[in-house]
């Protein structure tokens, strides 16, 4: 689904104000956690509103870098062909890392 640029815009911003919501709420919470030890921080995870809240940062952060790399990749890629390639590239790293980061988490916290 191609967006139009207001849209776009909108997206971003909603995601980066999540983003920066969520990563302060991220950091103070794992501020009492111990991260040298991985049972704390599995103890953390399975924290359903801690999971939940980690996922959706997670997901805001992906979002929020597809549009800022789409913007540019349309501002500075004027070969159509070039850029398709590039924009295929991209969502297919931001999918799989995306896929591994939850499925690795999914899987940390059965």
């Amino acid at each position: 689904m191609k967006l139009d640029y207001p849209k776009s815009w909108i997206i971003q911003k909603v995601t980066a104000l999540l983003f920066l919501l969520l990563l302060v709420f991220t950091l103070f919470s794992l501020s009492k956690v111990n991260l040298e030890s991985h049972f704390e921080i599995v103890n953390w995870f399975s924290s359903f509103f801690n999971f939940i809240s980690f996922s959706i940062l997670f997901t805001s952060i992906v979002i929020h870098s597809k549009l800022g790399l789409n913007s540019i990749i349309d501002d500075y890629i004027h070969n159509n062909q070039i850029k398709k390639k590039i924009l295929f590239l991209k969502n297919t790293f931001l999918i799989t890392i995306y896929l591994l980061v939850i499925g690795c988490l999914l899987h940390m916290v059965k």
